[in-house]
């Protein structure tokens, strides 16, 4: 009996095993089949969408759970350190879609009760408008579950509803701040998506998302309205944000309106009227502002004036973007107290830098451009700039004259010291002296016009100073401690592919003597090609190849290409990180006469890192790197990296090979803290 009953028991047991692995292969089936759908949707409905303008208005409650003095230097949210705890920001604005994947948002009414309507928390923008169907559901970031690319990265789930809808439920198959969970809302029997919640982390912000689409043609695959709850936490400090945009509102309004009173005017186009939290918000500023000016009767004024100097106006712009924009001009200057420009790496050591913006605009197909950028070396005492002046005069041909003027890594070559060997006939000591170096100053003018949609064109001269580091020693051996230096050069950028394949280029340099005292006389060829291959995920697959050599080299005592040199202000991971050598000797790129290199990175989300229990979750981006370079008189030379970015920094650990042997290992490190803030 009991050998019954054991029989039984199995019988039923497998049984259910076997409904149960059943229904989760028809789970998976049936959501297969909805996503499908949802792809084909998207598929027929995106091009509907080019050239569509919607008004929409966007409404900003702040909260200030907790904050110290630490918020005071956070880009952006210096304006909520002080009293009051809530504030109330909204905007009414016009977006024009290029296609489902450009457009741009132009503010034409600004309210709220933030100092000069000034942005906090300026990454919620990002939600505004997200697309849930592209591979990124926002700017460069966030992979969403609905594009057909980022499929192996979620689990889905779906149930069938009594109303014709299905829920389908995802959620990533690793932790990881791109990835999302949450549910949609989807017509079973179109795979239109009704509405969608997304729930996910990134840089720094919590953030649970409502998006409710549209219900018809293009629209149907733009967000109707869109609903964000976030929460910014950063050593002790906390602030809760409600984000509220509504899409497709009536009113339309000219560009150009009067923004006096802005209050008013937001108070005629606002879809849907203030809550009374809002309400009380608003008055509280009021009789803030009544207080504030009663005040100032009182209050001496020589206390008035130091104040408004060192606390309003100094204390604020040393840690946030100074900018300013008017009809015809724009400028913006990085904060003077910034983590996210100090940079350190094996070569150069601690480095800061700045940046400034500035344009002038005479008409909308002409203007002018200035953005010179700083920066100093603590481990050599160098201070280095760089300063172009652009003149665009016409964008369509990518027409430009510009202007630059610059001072470049010090130059070192020792043939400055067989020169002087040579004619004292005996070797001389010139060890920790400087001699080989030289400080170098520049001015370069250029004109770059578009010929073809395939080929740029740029012709000009470059002018360099080249001066001594140590201009006694060189005067002691009647050496000269100044080297000039004037070369008309040409560059042609060819593009054949239109930007779906490598960019070439080839430049011509010619120095010649007797013009304003220059004295050097050499030719220099170069020829570059770069692609940066964009993958589906987020991924980047980053080549360069190059080559450049000196002919006519008379008496040149300088070798400085402009493709093969060391980085003096790089600009980190989303630029000079792969394209150039992180460990070579900067003294290396001046002692040979030619060069052949080549430069590869595999970018990626998801690699290595990722899967590492609790770290994994906080890797944005990983990068493999391999470069190799081959120079006069020296072995091959190889590096290897890996790197990785996230929130808070940006790391590449490298190791450099001569042959194949072992020559040293290095790291990179740039702040990414608040980088998009």
């Amino acid at each position: 009996m009991r050998y019954d009953q054991l029989f039984t028991k199995t019988l039923l047991s497998a049984i259910l095993l076997s409904m149960a692995i059943r229904v989760s292969a028809g789970n998976k089936r049936d959501s297969l089949v909805v996503l499908n759908r949802i792809y084909n949707y998207q598929k027929t409905h995106t091009p509907a969408i080019d050239s569509l303008e919607d008004q929409v208005y966007a409404k900003f409650l702040y909260h200030v759970d907790k904050r110290n003095s630490i918020l005071k230097l956070i880009p952006s949210m210096y304006v909520l350190t002080k009293e009051p705890k809530d504030y109330i920001r909204e905007s009414y604005s016009k977006v024009v879609f290029k296609d489902a994947h450009n457009y741009n948002i132009s503010n034409q009414i600004l309210s709220g009760t933030i100092q000069q309507n000034r942005k906090a928390l300026p990454t919620l923008l990002d939600y505004m408008t997200p697309n849930i169907y592209d591979i990124a559901l926002y700017d460069g970031h966030m992979l969403s579950p609905f594009n057909k690319t980022n499929r192996r990265y979620y689990h889905f789930n779906q149930k069938s509803q009594h109303d014709g809808t299905t829920r389908l439920e995802f959620r990533p198959k690793i932790y990881n701040t791109q990835l999302l969970n949450g549910y949609a809302i989807v017509e079973t029997e179109t795979g239109r998506i009704i509405r969608t919640l997304l729930n996910g982390e990134f840089d720094m912000i919590t953030f649970r998302t409502e998006v409710t689409q549209g219900k018809e043609g293009g629209r149907s695959v733009m967000p109707a309205k869109c609903t964000t709850a976030a929460t910014f936490r950063f050593m002790g400090n906390r602030i809760s944000a409600l984000f509220d945009a509504s899409y497709n509102c009536n009113e339309m309004l000219p560009d150009s309106i009067d923004k006096l009173d802005s209050r008013s005017a937001m108070a005629k186009v606002r879809p849907t009227p203030l809550s009374e939290t809002d309400k009380q918000i608003y008055d509280a500023y009021d009789q803030q502002l009544l207080h504030d000016s009663l005040d100032q009767d009182t209050i001496p004024k020589k206390e008035r004036f130091w104040k408004k100097i060192f606390w309003d106006t100094i204390g604020e712009n040393l840690v946030t973007p100074i900018s300013a924009e008017s009809d015809d001009a724009n400028f913006k200057m990085s904060p003077i107290i910034n983590p996210l420009y100090i940079s350190y790496s094996h070569n150069r050591g601690v480095r800061y830098k700045m940046r400034f913006r500035s344009q002038y605009n005479f008409s909308p197909h002409r203007y002018l451009t200035l953005n010179p950028t700083f920066g100093y070396t603590f481990r050599d005492h160098q201070f280095y700039f760089t300063a172009p002046l652009r003149m665009t005069y016409n964008p369509k041909r990518n027409g430009f004259v510009e202007l630059i003027y610059g001072n470049g890594n010090r130059i070192s070559n020792s043939s400055v010291m067989n020169v002087i060997n040579k004619a004292h006939q005996d070797t001389i000591n010139f060890d920790n002296t400087n001699i080989d170096k030289f400080k170098d100053r520049y001015l370069s003018i250029t004109n770059n016009i578009m010929v073809f949609s395939w080929l740029d064109i740029e012709t000009g001269f470059i002018y360099h100073c080249r001066s001594a580091v140590n201009k006694e020693i060189m005067q002691s051996y009647d050496m000269p401690t100044k080297y000039r230096s004037f070369a008309p050069i040409i560059g042609l950028k060819f593009s054949p592919w239109l930007n779906r394949g490598p960019v070439l280029t080839a430049n011509y340099e010619r120095g010649i003597k007797d013009v304003n005292k220059s004295d050097l006389e050499y030719e220099r060829w170069e020829f570059d090609a770069q692609w940066k291959k964009k993958i589906p995920g987020l991924r980047l697959l980053n080549l360069r190849a190059g080559a450049g050599f000196y002919t006519n080299k008379k008496d040149n005592l300088f070798v400085d290409f402009a493709n093969f040199h060391d980085e003096n202000l790089p600009e980190g991971w989303d630029d000079d990180w792969s394209g150039n050598f992180q460990l070579l000797r900067s003294r290396v790129y001046n002692e040979s006469d030619y060069y052949l290199r080549g430069n590869v990175s595999y970018e990626s989300p998801m690699l290595v890192a990722t899967w590492i229990p609790y770290l994994g979750k906080y890797i944005e981006k990983e990068r493999f790197y391999l470069s190799s370079v081959l120079l006069q008189n020296s072995r091959p030379y190889y590096e290897l990296g890996y790197g990785f970015t996230n929130r808070y920094i940006s790391v590449g650990a490298f190791a450099s090979f001569r042959n194949t042997h072992f020559d040293r290992i290095g790291v990179e490190v740039e702040f990414e803290l608040f980088r998009r803030w």
